[in-house]
């Protein structure tokens, strides 16, 4: 009984030393016509001239995509912001993740990333 105490005690307080990695942090993948930011947090009423207004700052944007609610006619809170330029694109996310658009703070990320094993996914962090 003593040792599968201690096998259990050992399983339980295992070095920090011993712990797995974590996966390798990893960048934004290119579409094919550009760099393409997720943006989400949006006002229901934001429109594609206010998203245009605050990214083309940082850049010449190819295009934008702005969902709406089929029902309500109001945007789902997310659009797509595409670049040509990576460093446009990347200007846009450092300087607008976190910032007011409309009253609400919005998130800016990378629509599509490498992730472990250089496979695509899209973007995590939804807030």
């Amino acid at each position: 009984m003593e040792g599968s105490n201690s096998r259990y005690h050992h399983r339980t307080t295992r070095p920090d030393s011993e712990m797995p990695p974590p996966p390798p942090v990893a960048g934004p993948l290119r579409s094919v016509e550009g760099w393409v930011l997720f943006i989400t947090g949006l006002h229901e009423e934001a429109q594609e001239d206010d998203i245009r207004d605050e990214f083309a700052e940082y850049g010449k944007i190819k295009s934008i995509v702005l969902n709406l609610d089929r029902r309500t006619s109001l945007v789902k809170g997310y659009a797509l912001v595409m670049f040509s330029e990576r460093s446009e694109a990347q200007d846009a996310l450092n300087n607008l993740h976190g910032a007011l658009l409309l009253g609400k703070k919005i998130g800016v990320h990378w629509a599509f990333c490498k992730s472990f094993g250089n496979t695509m996914r899209g973007a995590q962090d939804y807030s």
